[in-house]
Formats: structure tokens, sequence, C-alpha cells
């Protein structure tokens, strides 16, 4: 493993307080939660599906352990390690949302078993959704090319210069996606379901094509 990566408690220490926070309220809201605890809402905000209260404290709690183990392997199995660290920035930011992503999501349909009070996650889910894709779109021509993280695709893995000009493209999409996602909340139903459709399009599909169209001319220029 390379030098460079080294998890600290400095680096760490976010995502420790969020699955202890997690585990925590798990135990605790266990003997006081329903039987059925709300686990998934529709675009109105109404809870559409539901799961046992054995289930909501294991799954939700699994998932966030889980996910930070996969990104603590990440660096040991990336092949291109040197990108991989010129890339931490990035990658510590991601991690980091993605835990208190996690958490929030928890912590909310934990208080909707509780208090049988959904809050207004036609709202809340958009937000964070929409925060995160700008701060991707921020960061994303910072990262190096890699098999894990960024905009991955045959044309950008193939071809540095492909890379970082799919990256530059992609942090624009990126930040135009999250945009939408945040202005979503406030259109009436059932556009407000279409606009984070659009968002995701507009942040994935177009990073993909603009990387195929460079891709053929760096071959036809050769």
């Amino acid at each position: 493993m390379d030098k460079k990566i080294k998890f600290t408690l400095k680096s760490e220490w976010f995502s420790w307080l969020m699955i202890i926070l997690v585990i925590a309220l798990a135990i605790w809201s266990y003997p006081n939660l329903p039987e059925i605890v709300p686990s998934h809402w529709n675009a109105a905000g109404q809870v559409d599906d539901y799961s046992s209260r054995l289930t909501h404290v294991l799954l939700f709690p699994g998932v966030i352990v889980g996910m930070y183990l996969l990104f603590i392997a990440l660096p040991y199995i990336e092949p291109r390690r040197g990108h991989f660290v010129k890339s931490w920035g990035f990658y510590s930011i991601i991690k980091n949302f993605m835990m208190a992503f996690m958490s929030a999501i928890f912590g909310i349909a934990t208080y909707a078993g509780l208090y049988d009070q959904s809050l207004s996650m036609e709202l809340v889910i958009p937000v964070l959704v929409g925060i995160l894709f700008i701060l991707i779109g921020n960061y994303l021509s910072q990262v190096k090319s890699n098999f894990f993280m960024g905009i991955r695709t045959p044309w950008t893995l193939s071809s540095d210069e492909v890379w970082r000009k799919t990256h530059s493209v992609g942090g624009y999409s990126f930040v135009i996606g999250g945009l939408l996602f945040l202005v979503s909340p406030f259109i009436p139903t059932p556009w407000n379901a279409y606009i984070p459709l659009a968002a995701i399009i507009i942040a994935a599909l177009v990073p993909v094509i603009y990387s195929y169209i460079i891709y053929n001319q760096e071959k036809t220029n050769l």
C-alpha cells in the first residue's frame, strides 16, 4: 500500500462518530419503535412502504458500517494507486458526506417511527442529493484517472486527456443537476418527480456522451 494513504483519527473521526451515533440510536430506539417503521416515501412525501422494527435497526446501521468498510478498502484495491492519492480530497469529502447522508436518513426514518410523524422527505431528500451533486461537481475536475471514483467509461479510462476533459465538463453537468434537485421540491406534483430524473440524466449522461466524442476526436487526430 502506498505510504501516503494513511487512515488516522484526524481523517476518520467523523465517520466513526456517525457510526457510533447510528448504533446508539438503533439500540435506544428499538424498544420504543412500533412493529412496523416507515422505510420509503414517494415523490409527494407520503410513506408507501414499511419494514419491521428489527429490520430497521439492523439494516441501516449494517449498510452504514458496510459502506464505511468499502470506503476503507478502496485505496487498497485501486490499481492506479498514485492517482487515487492525488484524488484524496475528493475521496474524503464524498466519504464523509455519504456517512452523514445515510445517518440522516436513518435518523429521519426513526423519528417517523417513534412519533408517527413524517418529516418532509419530499424536501429533505432532493436537497441532500442536490448538495451532494454540487459538491461532486466542484471537485470532479481534481479527480485523477482511477477505477473507483469519477466518470469511468471505456474512453476516459483509456486516455488521461479524455479523462481530464470529461471531468471538466462533468463538473458543470453535476452542478446543474444539483441545482435542479434543489429546486425540484418547489415544483408542483407530478412535475417535481421529473425534475430529479432530468438532473440525473444531465449529470450522468452528458459526460458519458462527451467522453465518447472526445475519444473519437483524439483517435482521428493521431
